[in-house]
């Protein structure tokens, strides 16, 4: 007998003679706490997921059985389907994994958008579940996404089809970039231009004629958009009910042209800046003074209102120092502090909004580019520059969380095919994310050796050129299925036994016959399909190449 294809691949699984039947009212029973929100949206799932409608009984009448195991880690689950469905989990997040296990053994109807026609037109699916043992359990803590939604805004209802996308993959941080050079989006109702100026920039490139970005062709219309408090309070309690944790970001002291744009006396010399139209690393970031301090302690303080989660990201990233060099204020500053250079400045900064943070019980995120002596060593790093990157923030004894750049940026192209979507230039291709080995055994040792510890990690979705979900599905599926058996699998089956499960045949479908059923609009394997392809952008890169050399002249006689 042959199941469903699981993804990501469970640490073991046994396969048991025959089906279970599985009536349409089905008895329930669990001795686990049930008065975490989340249970009701369990309840409604399995009845959603399975076709059936679940009745309270007793333990030893129940056919769906949900047990306490203390003795499993966080996040683990047994999920046994014999003479009853029976899972054990030590916390409520164990339930939630072995319930997506469910879904997926269910058939792709299980994927199907809960009120669509489709779902209408079918009716019950689920008649029977095959009968297996599976015993499962992440490898990483922290499994995440990093969602961009400074560059292009995400309207709140795609945002909250993400957050389940990511459930169904058994992820759960969320990293919400809020801010950027191109727009602002977190309401702050103490700075109420953040919204009204620094959420909006008047065009967009689609696309530049070479990695150096020297030419752009522009949309030719204006793109904004910001979220309200109450929105993300509805996003924060939706993610957390599917076992989500949503980590907020705030990109300072770089990447802050919107917030500069917004209010100048933010900015090195107040300068008058626009909402920023192009892509890249502006040297235009802020003033490292009391003002500027005062004002992010103020945005702080809302953000730690909305968002419940440990950890606030600071950014940190890509931080050119040539307008402090220039400043004479800036580098009197930097004596007066007493630091050895003007760049000292950059931790400084950081560190002092970190205090407050830590002032709020939080503690902080922040790129790689920030570690230094004045970041505390509580701070949680991201590492996205290569290996090295990761070594130096284990070595200064910070909690790590793996987010290399070549294996988990996946708005990079898949291939070199002239009929992808715009993208940045790096190629990833589906194998090289899911070959991906977070900790070498470089890494390994480095963890024995240090205070530092590989939290987890994470993939990354900047969304320069995804202009809306069908772009984001198509750049982010199936890489992200690929990633999830990275974050979740201690022992990843290799490649070829992946493609297999994303295919599977027409007797067993295949997860993409759950993405499709979702309503995912994934890459197909084969490549992309033509109608992707922009002319507009072929046109552009064209009239924009650089010129052949002319041939040398001949030589006479020759």
């Amino acid at each position: 007998m042959r199941i469903p294809p699981l993804v990501p691949a469970p640490e073991s699984l046994e396969l048991l003679s025959g089906h279970l039947p599985v009536p349409a009212r089905l008895a329930f029973a669990t001795d686990l706490q049930t008065d975490d929100p989340g249970w009701a949206l369990l309840r409604h799932q399995a009845e959603d997921w399975l076709g059936v409608r679940l009745d309270d009984a007793d333990p030893e009448d129940a056919l769906l059985l949900v047990s306490a195991d203390p003795s499993l880690t966080p996040g683990a689950y047994r999920l046994d389907i014999d003479e009853l469905i029976r899972v054990e989990a030590a916390d409520l997040d164990g339930v939630r994994h072995a319930w997506q296990t469910l879904r997926q053994l269910s058939g792709p109807e299980a994927f199907v958008p809960q009120g669509s026609a489709r779902r209408r037109a079918h009716g019950r699916t689920v008649h029977s579940l095959p009968r297996l043992r599976v015993a499962d359990a992440p490898r990483f803590a922290h499994r995440g996404v990093l969602l961009d939604v400074a560059r292009h805004f995400m309207p709140f209802s795609e945002l909250l089809r993400f957050i389940d996308l990511l459930a169904a993959h058994k992820l759960n941080v969320l990293h919400l970039h809020l801010s950027d050079d191109q727009g602002w989006r977190f309401e702050v109702k103490a700075f109420p231009r953040l919204t009204e100026v620094a959420s909006w920039r008047r065009d967009t490139p689609v696309a530049y004629d070479t990695p150096d970005l020297k030419h752009a062709l522009m949309a030719g219309h204006p793109h904004g958009g910001f979220y309200t408090q109450s929105q993300l309070r509805e996003a924060v309690a939706y993610a957390a009910e599917r076992g989500i944790t949503i980590v907020p970001e705030i990109d300072l002291p770089g990447h802050s042209v919107a917030a500069i744009a917004a209010y100048p006396f933010l900015g090195v010399g107040s300068p008058d800046v626009e909402v920023s139209t192009r892509w890249g690393v502006s040297d235009c970031i802020l003033d490292p003074s009391e003002r500027t301090l005062d004002f992010y302690r103020t945005v702080l303080d809302e953000l730690v209102s909305v968002f419940p989660s440990p950890t606030i990201h600071l950014g940190g990233d890509e931080v050119p120092y040539t307008r402090w060099e220039e400043s004479p204020e800036i580098v009197a500053r930097a004596q007066e502090l007493g630091l050895a250079s003007v760049a000292s400045l950059h931790g400084w900064f950081l560190g002092r909004l970190a205090d407050h943070l830590a002032g709020h019980g939080r503690q902080t995120g922040v790129w790689h580019e920030a570690i230094g002596e004045a970041l505390p060593q509580s701070a949680i790093v991201n590492a996205w520059l290569g290996v090295d990157t990761v070594e130096l923030s284990l070595e200064r004894g910070h909690r790590t969380v793996i987010s290399q750049h070549e294996f988990t940026y996946l708005d990079y192209r898949e291939s070199d095919h002239p009929d992808e979507p715009s993208a940045f230039w790096p190629v990833l291709p589906l194998d090289k994310v899911h070959g991906f080995d977070p900790v070498p055994d470089r890494i390994a040792a480095l963890e024995r050796d240090h205070g530092g510890a590989v939290a987890g990690v994470q993939a990354q979705l900047w969304s320069e050129y995804l202009v809306d979900q069908r772009i984001r599905d198509f750049h982010a599926f199936p890489r992200l299925c690929a990633f999830s058996e990275v974050a979740w699998c201690t022992r990843k089956p290799g490649f070829e036994d992946f493609l297999s499960r994303l295919t599977g045949d027409p007797e067993i479908p295949g997860h993409l016959a759950r993405l499709k059923a979702a309503g995912v609009g994934f890459r197909p394997l084969e490549g992309p399909e033509p109608w992707r392809a922009r002319p507009d952008v072929a046109r552009f890169r064209a009239e924009h190449a650089p010129a052949a050399p002319a041939a040398p002249d001949a030589t006479p006689g020759e």
